[in-house]
């Protein structure tokens, strides 16, 4: 903040004052499975906040008062890429996404309560998983979870905790709850 790290104090608290990284401005972040994030310090300990509004690291677990809501801020439209190509329409026309296409299409963002977001599609419609995969025909908002893992990949989940994953052959569906199996998307 104003080119300052945030760091943690010898007590626990965490301010944006130091001008050179240090292991104290070192967090981790903790995906959690209802779409949260946690920040766990150097120190061990999770970030909480006081009811003051100040920030303390010094909670020994994940609790309501450690958990925070992730928003991609500024990004209105997303473009995903994927190792075998970017998401675009199976077939011009068609609702059902694939994930193997040589050009983009452009995804809306809409920004949503508790950190869920909704997909639409350039048709006006959104994103709905169904058991073949997913489709751009959904006439009411779906809710996602975006989930920052590198710097420039996020995964993708559902508010019902399955991940967008990439099928062989361009294969865009909703897969399983283990993190450890979810598609890195390039954004």
């Amino acid at each position: 903040m104003q080119d300052k790290y945030f760091s943690t104090g010898p007590g626990g608290g965490v301010q944006a004052g130091d001008k050179q990284r240090s292991a104290a401005a070192l967090f981790s972040l903790k995906w959690q499975e209802d779409g949260t994030v946690c920040f766990q310090a150097n120190n061990g300990k999770y970030i909480g906040i006081k009811k003051s509004g100040h920030l303390y690291a010094n909670c020994e677990g994940v609790e309501d008062k450690t958990k925070y809501h992730f928003y991609l801020i500024n990004r209105p439209i997303l473009v995903l890429k994927c190792d075998q190509g970017f998401v675009g329409y199976k077939a011009a026309g068609s609702a059902k996404l694939e994930c193997n296409k040589a050009t983009y299409e452009t995804i809306q963002v809409e920004r949503a309560e508790r950190g869920l977001v909704y997909f639409k599609g350039q048709n006006g419609k959104y994103w709905a998983g169904h058991g073949d995969g997913i489709s751009c025909d959904g006439e009411a908002g779906q809710g996602f979870y975006l989930e920052l893992r590198e710097p420039t990949r996020i995964c993708i989940k559902s508010a019902a905790g399955e991940y967008v994953v990439a099928g062989k052959n361009g294969g865009f569906s909703l897969g399983g709850e283990d993190p450890e199996l979810a598609t890195y998307w390039e954004y």
